[in-house]
């Protein structure tokens, strides 16, 4: 008799569909892209009152990623060359690649043959992910942080991730198959 939960038996199910919601929140609003327009003057459309002097039109998750991937490439030519001269917080840009990586750990486990070591691989990339997104949510908060609904549901994917991938490492630690 099979004692597993359903979710184990189908998890490549689950892993399929974690990554279309993953793509669908990309597709969404991440963050507001401010422009300073005095509190006398209206937001025009597709622009909205963030706050006080401030309007926003919404960036979503894949803009969001190409502005930091351009940044973090150029960066990287710019060391293989050797005319990087950095400051500090230019090397942050690296950080922003993170939320992309389980896109590539979840197809990973799809696509190969599960072990241990990539079942972690994953759990610590969701992590990380969802860590950093949470960072990123937390500096957008403002009474329009209800429209950034892209990041919301990445938010919610990244938590039932990494529910998901605890229960099977644990699954598979307790059970090996």
């Amino acid at each position: 008799m099979n004692d597993s939960p359903r979710f184990v038996e189908h998890k490549n199910i689950f892993h399929l569909s974690i990554l279309t919601l993953l793509i669908i929140s990309m597709v969404g609003p991440w963050m507001f892209d401010r422009i300073f327009v005095p509190a006398e003057y209206t937001c025009s459309p597709p622009n909205i009152r963030l706050h006080g002097d401030f309007c926003g039109v919404p960036v979503s998750g894949v803009q969001f990623f190409g502005l930091f991937a351009g940044g973090f490439f150029y960066m990287l030519f710019e060391v293989i060359r050797g005319t990087f001269a950095s400051r500090s917080r230019e090397l942050l840009v690296g950080l922003f690649v993170l939320p992309i990586i389980p896109i590539f750990t979840t197809l990973l486990s799809i696509w190969k043959k599960e072990t241990h070591r990539l079942r972690t691989i994953n759990l610590v990339a969701w992590i990380l992910a969802l860590l950093l997104t949470l960072t990123l949510f937390i500096l957008q908060i403002t009474n329009q942080g209800i429209r950034l609904w892209g990041l919301w549901l990445y938010i919610l994917v990244a938590v039932s991730a990494v529910v998901l991938e605890t229960i099977l490492l644990k699954r598979k630690t307790d059970h090996p198959v």
